[in-house]
């Protein structure tokens, strides 16, 4: 059976990362694959307790930039004990930029000696800074360590129109495409009351669609709308037997 870590990476501060970590956990839920999930720093622990006593969750920090070799370990370990058969989505921490990257060929070793495909979504800020973080993962960070069919850039709406996203319009882009590389918008969930309650709701998002949800019907409707999209920000990077 095939099996894929998806790796949820990017800029710290609100660009979508744990929404996007959150949303592949749903949509690969919702598909039937088998799925656990990993919470790279122990102490940002909001997509675990969404999905607590839904999959297998692990705690790891792996934002230890003094001792990456024995945090890889620690991941190593837990995926041989907890998830052999199941894909596993790993929500990074938002310093990854700063120190998993310089280990991409690391965690491109321990996946394939468990017998996982990569594939990495990252979400990308507006700024030029931004930009320039996501082309050095591109050249040699996580990024890298997985084929370019699989590494996926999302723009988050949350952030403001992508149009005036620095990365919309730079040749980095159009080089990063053109080489069979994929890009998705995650959209904002509109209106802020609804997006404040599905914050605030345990569990996966479809489940939230339920006849027996708390959720009015009316945004429901938005809701369904909403994920609808955001699934297919996820299903770029999955792979369906």
């Amino acid at each position: 059976m095939e099996k894929t870590i998806y790796l949820s990476h990017g800029e710290k501060g609100g660009v979508g990362k744990s929404r996007v970590a959150m949303v592949l956990v749903d949509y690969l839920m919702k598909t039937g694959h088998p799925v656990a999930l990993v919470e790279g720093d122990k102490s940002g622990k909001d997509v675990g307790q969404r999905y607590a006593g839904l999959v297998e969750t692990g705690y790891i920090n792996l934002n230890r930039p003094d001792a990456m070799e024995e945090a890889f370990s620690s991941l190593g370990r837990w995926l041989e004990d907890h998830a052999q058969d199941k894909n596993v989505v790993v929500n990074l921490p938002g310093q990854a930029s700063d120190t998993l990257d310089q280990f991409a060929g690391l965690l491109g070793n321990v996946a394939e000696m468990l017998g996982y495909d990569l594939s990495v979504f990252y979400s990308v800020g507006p700024l030029d800074l931004h930009t320039g973080n996501l082309q050095s993962s591109i050249r040699t960070g996580l990024m890298s360590a997985s084929e370019i069919t699989r590494q996926i850039v999302v723009m988050s709406e949350h952030g403001g129109p992508v149009t005036g996203y620095h990365w919309f319009g730079s040749k980095a882009r159009e080089k990063f495409l053109g080489a069979g590389g994929k890009e998705g918008i995650m959209p904002k969930l509109k209106p802020d009351h609804l997006e404040k309650m599905v914050r605030e709701l345990p569990g996966g998002y479809s489940v939230m669609l339920d006849r027996n949800s708390p959720i009015k019907i009316a945004d429901r409707a938005l809701l369904f709308s909403w994920l609808k999209s955001a699934h297919e920000v996820a299903a770029l990077g999955v792979t369906h037997e």
